[in-house]
């Protein structure tokens, strides 16, 4: 179980859970980030994903 709870493991869900909600945002389903907000919702998928790659890389390091 400890293999799907560890902070790469976490990142990537969190990656998934932004990707969806900017999916769903995209073919208008929800809407409840407000317009002049929503270029936070881009931004933390870049970083997260950019952090979960670098969190795989020292992972692969270890």
């Amino acid at each position: 179980m400890k293999k799907y709870t560890n902070r790469t493991a976490i990142i990537l869900y969190l990656n998934l859970l932004i990707g969806l909600v900017h999916g769903l945002h995209e073919f208008e389903l929800i809407n409840f980030v407000p317009d002049s907000y929503y270029f936070i919702i881009p931004i933390s998928f870049l970083s997260t994903f950019a952090l979960w790659n670098g969190l795989l890389v020292v992972d692969k390091n270890k």
